[in-house]
C-alpha cells in the first residue's frame, strides 16, 4: 500500500499535489477540498500546467524584446505650441507619447503603461514605462516649442 497519493485541489486553479493517505482521506476529501484523480485527469492537468509554463516563457521573451527596443530610444521629442512664461498650450499626454513610440519602434503599447506627471512646460522631463509588474523603464521626453 502506498504511503503517499496524488489528489486534485480545486481552488481558483486546479493543482495536483502529493500528500499522505491519512491527510488526503481524513481531511481533504472529507471536507471536499480535494478529490482523487484518474490517470486521464492527471495527464490532463499536467498538460495544462505544461501549456501554462510555455505561455509564461513566451510572455517573458516578449517582455525582454520590448525592453530591448525601449533601451534603443534615447529620448522622445514632442513639439508643442508655446505660450507665455515657457508654458505650453495644454499638456503632454500619454497618448502623444504612445503615438510617438508606435511610430518609431512598432512596439505594441497595449502592454506598456505610461506613468507621467503633468508636463506643461518646455524642457526635458522623465517618465517611466511599466511593461509588467517587475519590469520598468525610464525615458526622457524633450518638449520643444514650435513657435520660437
Amino acid at each position: 500500500m502506498k504511503k503517499k497519493i496524488q489528489v486534485v485541489i480545486e481552488d481558483k486553479e486546479t493543482h495536483l499535489i502529493t500528500v499522505s493517505r491519512g491527510y488526503a482521506f481524513n481531511y481533504l476529501i472529507q471536507k471536499k477540498n480535494a478529490r482523487i484523480p484518474t490517470k486521464k485527469q492527471i495527464k490532463h492537468i499536467e498538460m495544462f500546467q505544461k501549456v501554462k509554463k510555455e505561455r509564461k516563457k513566451i510572455n517573458e521573451i516578449a517582455i525582454q524584446e520590448t525592453q530591448k527596443k525601449l533601451e534603443n530610444i534615447g529620448k522622445i521629442s514632442i513639439y508643442k505650441k508655446m505660450g507665455d512664461n515657457q508654458l505650453i498650450f495644454g499638456s503632454v499626454t500619454d497618448k502623444e507619447i504612445t503615438k510617438w513610440i508606435v511610430e518609431h519602434t512598432q512596439i505594441n503599447t497595449n502592454k506598456v503603461k505610461i506613468q507621467i506627471d503633468d508636463i506643461k512646460t518646455i524642457g526635458v522631463k522623465n517618465i517611466s514605462l511599466n511593461i509588467k509588474q517587475n519590469a520598468t523603464h525610464s525615458l526622457k521626453v524633450n518638449i520643444i516649442p514650435v513657435n520660437i
